[in-house]
């Protein structure tokens, strides 16, 4: 009887051991991760009842990157004594949804990506995209690495054109980026062809209303724009704001009251707050307004070229060349990159380097007769 008992006992103690192994030494299973981390997350709603569950999940060894998008560092989590004591007022939303893409085993760790989707009232109130790392603490799953970016950490008030045909997107960006670099022959090529496209889209017209402006052609001006006007009831508050400051029989004051208008309502787009700049006299505040944009397109053509040359008037040589020189490196075949940096020498004092731009610029884009000029000066 004590054998029998004994090897009950050997075999419960065997189990037991087996259990204990799997527990603490198996690998993690792509199951066992997604199903980890989709349980943790969607739990995580409801205030107080949401704590213990969130917590429970940290690794004392975690580090968390939140908001990578802005200039930060991954920092390590450190608990506090009142961390369970949470009200749990910042686990507000009543649900959350989450989208498992892509899982990667690495023995005892696991690396997940996904996207959460937190909803109040049925509606999206943050989509989040996330990689994780978990790790296994005795028999538990625990996050040891983390990170997220939220889709309301980047700027998106932009001049969205208020049009629904395939690659409208497209050929409205390539048209403004043509403005912006004063190509204003394709600018307009591409307007034209977005007109025909879409009869009833008022800003497909910017680019034929920029070429008119930057040509001084005031009877196609004022014919472009009573066109484009007839269509802003379909525009948005900021699309219309920018067609009415092409209106060529209104003064300077009442063209920028328009483009502040639009800024108001597109505050993230580098075209209008270019566009502005131009038109500030006092160069510390233009640079002010343009420094947002370049924060967010440090390449951008129009706003580089616009920062150097306020810089330039501000007296500022060192900060100008820089954004002329960078204006070259991103648009080296555009003649105004080239125009630019020559007025940029002109000013510095060097005119071999001045006339070599000026002429690479007309080579570049014959329309470009102020620059042949500026060279035959030199």
């Amino acid at each position: 009887m004590n054998k029998i008992l004994n090897m009950k006992k050997g075999i419960i103690y065997l189990f037991i051991a087996v259990i204990g192994f799997s527990a603490f030494g198996q690998n993690i299973t792509e199951k066992e991760a997604r199903s980890f981390v989709t349980k943790n997350l969607e739990s995580q709603v409801g205030y107080q009842k949401a704590v213990k569950g969130y917590y429970d999940a940290i690794s004392k060894n975690s580090v968390f990157w939140w908001g990578n998008t802005w200039k930060n560092k991954p920092e390590k989590y450190i608990f506090s004594k009142d961390d369970y004591n949470s009200d749990g007022s910042e686990f507000f939303e009543d649900s959350i949804k989450v989208s498992i893409h892509d899982v990667y085993l690495m023995g005892k760790n696991a690396n997940v990506m996904g996207t959460m989707q937190y909803y109040i009232a049925g509606e999206i109130t943050t989509h989040r995209n996330f990689s994780c790392i978990l790790t296994r603490e005795g028999s538990d799953l625990k996050y040891i690495r983390w990170v997220i970016n939220d889709n309301n950490d980047l700027a998106d008030n932009f001049l969205w054109p208020s049009t629904k045909i395939k690659g409208g997107l497209y050929y409205y960006n390539e048209m403004r980026e043509a403005m912006m670099n004063l190509n204003n022959n394709l600018a307009k090529k591409i307007s034209d062809s977005l007109v025909i496209l879409d009869p009833n889209w008022a800003s497909a017209h910017l680019g034929q209303l920029s070429y008119y402006f930057m040509n001084g052609d005031q009877k196609n001006l004022l014919n472009c724009y009573n066109i484009a006007m007839t269509k802003i009831e379909g525009a948005s508050i900021a699309e219309s704001h920018i067609i009415a400051a092409f209106n060529p029989y209104d003064d300077k004051n009442t063209m920028l009251y328009h483009l502040n208008q639009a800024l108001i309502h597109a505050s993230d787009d580098p075209m209008i707050r270019c566009w502005i700049a131009n038109w500030e006299e006092n160069n510390t505040k233009a640079i002010d307004i343009l420094k947002t944009a370049w924060e967010r397109f440090p390449d951008n053509g129009g706003v580089n070229n616009m920062l150097g040359y306020k810089y330039m008037e501000n007296g500022q040589m060192e900060k100008a060349k820089a954004h002329f020189e960078i204006y070259l490196r991103v648009y080296p075949k555009e003649a105004n990159a080239h125009d630019s940096f020559g007025d940029y020498y002109l000013k510095a004092g060097d005119n071999v380097k001045a006339k070599e731009m000026f002429l690479k610029a007309y080579s570049l884009d014959n329309t470009f007769t102020v620059s042949k000029e500026k060279a035959d000066k030199l």
